[in-house]
């Protein structure tokens, strides 16, 4: 379908017209068959005519006089419904042309090769350095000396809480560096170098020296994207990718795919041994100063932590929902000697250097967002690598309660090499014509060169849907669609709907109204008694702060932003201190059973002990069943 016909070819050729004559063909021959059934049965009922009406309807629509009576219809007895039928059709044959159309446009927008979405990087000779090792070898720290050198040098982390370490760490070795990642910024006039977290990267600026961390998430299904951008586009003369050995070949071949040159591979070892601890592991008895005790969710890192409590052991909590202030706190505990022991999830895997001696799994399984699944060899490796710090401890040690044997083997396992990059949704297509849910849509169906694979952009789809209902700025709704927050609380997607609505319809927004809103929900938070629902909603709490600085950040108005911004630092602070002074007292509530009040262990399965359980199905067998149990029989 290329073009639109003209009303006669659509009356001659369309079968929306055969169709609107036929309606009227049997809506007469049926008006006549109820007229005749009423004079020869004045006392028919309305069902029965209704059924008579139906069976006459039916035999007649398909029949040689239907077909006969329908080529006999004057046009202009339905020329009024032919009108309707054919305005209907052009409206949507418009659509399905410019749906084609955009189709089109996609494929011609996009590069043959994506490499040449990044035109300003190609025009470079860029030279790549790897530092490629293990946890704990050292190959961040030799890329940081190489970026505190440089003359003008970005530093791209994985998380928040790396770029604000590397942040602070530059500045105080006196190398001025500011900070940009999605949720805080800070910069400092004249400062030379930035560390950021990578999705904030910039593809048109020029550096001397680049490194980009953890390469080895450049599989990642949600931000993978963000890791093969950076190696496709950044415009640097010298980058520093760092990196676990199963990346290698996959960055390697993007190295080669880009025409740039790999001038040296530092390969590292880990500075220390890790050995498995020969002691058998049983949770809380086994717990020794220098721990790390990991599970996979807040709530078990927040009930390990008041088991341990009470037994008057102390320790560090971290987990990722944690305001940056909030864990460096507890982090710093831990190393002041305050705390003898650290409860976390694998957040301590990447980039936390802690003085832990031993790594001990309670937990072997992990919902990573899809599913509950098992840990990954490459998973294990990594946070067990956080054993034995250099200049500590002479070696390191893991070990697991329950699942000891699956933990050995990981360790054991080479992880499977990465073999494909994922690539994200390039912002240039905003610009192809037609609604942006589509262009996503069509890019999603797109097949992509054998190196890579798409990341998931459903979420953002789904957003996108939501937001054209609304707006027709493409490039407003691209903006809005990639802000990160939590999309899975109710709370924090109604507020993001609610701002973005604003921005839809204002444009640029002055903010001071919503976090003023916010520090009143804080009054009432504070005011909590349950000490997990405190920290939980106050956590929440900081996210929504998250979220309104992303919003001040790209779409605050100019004579407010920076007073917006200061009073949100002000108000997260609050936050973070109050989060910090929660989780020093300790004051958790440990698991009990529901009945009798009895202490449960931290991953007990249910609410009530199996004591209870017993006691209660037994009453429930007795009042159901006791008056026919055998005892009443006895005597026959």
């Amino acid at each position: 379908m290329s073009e639109i016909l003209s009303f006669e070819e659509f009356v001659s050729k369309r079968n929306e017209a055969r169709a609107v004559i036929k309606d009227y063909v049997i809506d007469c021959y049926i008006k006549k068959v109820k007229e005749k059934l009423l004079e020869e049965n004045p006392g028919i009922s309305q069902r029965q005519l209704k059924m008579k009406t139906r069976q006459a309807r039916d035999s007649f629509k398909d029949s040689a006089k239907c077909r006969e009576l329908m080529e006999a219809v004057p046009l202009e007895n339905v020329s009024k419904s032919l009108r309707k039928a054919y305005d209907t059709y052009c409206e949507a044959t418009k659509k399905f042309i410019a749906y084609e159309k955009m189709k089109k446009d996609v494929v011609e927008a996009i590069p043959e090769q994506i490499k040449d979405a990044y035109p300003k990087a190609r025009l470079l000779r860029r030279k790549f350095i790897l530092h490629i090792g293990p946890t704990n070898s050292g190959k961040t720290f030799a890329a940081l000396e190489k970026f505190r050198e440089a003359r003008e040098a970005v530093y791209l982390a994985p998380l928040r809480l790396l770029a604000l370490e590397v942040y602070e760490n530059t500045n105080y070795a006196g190398v001025d560096c500011s900070l940009l990642t999605g949720e805080e910024e800070a910069f400092i006039e004249g400062a030379s170098h930035v560390a950021e977290t990578i999705e904030m990267a910039d593809m048109n600026k020029r550096y001397d020296v680049a490194v980009i961390d953890e390469c080895q998430m450049i599989a990642d299904e949600g931000r993978g994207g963000a890791w093969t951008a950076a190696i496709l586009g950044l415009c640097a003369d010298e980058i520093h990718i760092c990196m676990a050995p199963h990346a290698e070949d996959i960055v390697k071949r993007l190295i080669e795919y880009c025409g740039d040159e790999i001038v040296e591979i530092d390969r590292r070892e880990r500075m220390t041994p890790l050995e498995l601890d020969p002691d058998n592991c049983r949770f809380p008895d086994i717990v020794k100063p220098g721990d790390a005790l990991i599970v996979f969710s807040k709530r078990s890192v927040i009930n390990v932590a008041a088991e341990l409590q009470g037994k008057g052991i102390e320790c560090s909590m971290i987990y990722g929902a944690l305001p940056y202030e909030t864990r460096k706190a507890e982090t710093e505990r831990f190393l002041n000697g305050e705390t003898k022991v650290v409860v976390a999830t694998d957040a301590i895997g990447m980039g936390l250097n802690l003085p832990i001696k031993r790594v001990v799994f309670l937990e072997t399984e992990k919902y990573d967002g899809y599913e509950m699944r098992l840990l990954k060899p490459e998973e294990v490796q990594q946070i067990a690598g956080r054993a034995g710090r250099k200049g500590i401890y002479e070696e390191g040690r893991f070990t697991a309660c329950g699942g000891r044997k699956f933990i050995r083997q990981s360790m054991k396992m080479s992880p499977e090499e990465i073999d494909f990059a994922r690539i994200r949704f390039p912002g240039f297509l905003v610009a192809v014509e037609g609604k942006l849910s589509g262009v996503m849509k069509r890019w999603n169906e797109l097949e992509t060169e054998s190196l890579f694979l798409k990341t998931d952009i459903d979420q953002q789809i789904d957003l996108c849907l939501w937001l054209e209902d609304h707006s027709d700025d493409k490039e407003t709704i691209y903006r809005l669609i990639n802000i990160p927050f939590n999309e899975k609380n109710e709370d924090i997607l109604f507020l993001w709907k609610t701002l973005a609505l604003r921005v839809a319809t204002e444009n640029s927004i002055d903010l001071t109204h919503e976090i003023e809103t916010l520090a009143r929900e804080k009054k009432r938070i504070s005011g909590m008694t349950d000490t997990s629902q405190h920290i939980q909603q106050l956590e929440f709490l900081y996210q929504k702060y998250d979220l309104v600085h992303n919003f001040i950040r790209l779409f605050g108005k100019l004579d407010t932003r920076d007073a917006n911004k200061e009073l949100l630092r002000k108000k997260k602070k609050e936050v973070s201190d109050e989060l910090t002074a929660i989780l020093k007292k300790k004051k958790l509530k440990r698991r009990q059973c529901s009945s009798c009040g009895r202490f449960l262990p931290y991953n007990y399965p249910y609410g009530m002990c199996s004591d209870c359980y017993e006691e209660m199905q037994a009453r429930r067998y007795n009042r159901y069943y006791g008056y026919y149990g055998y005892g009443d029989f006895e005597d026959y």
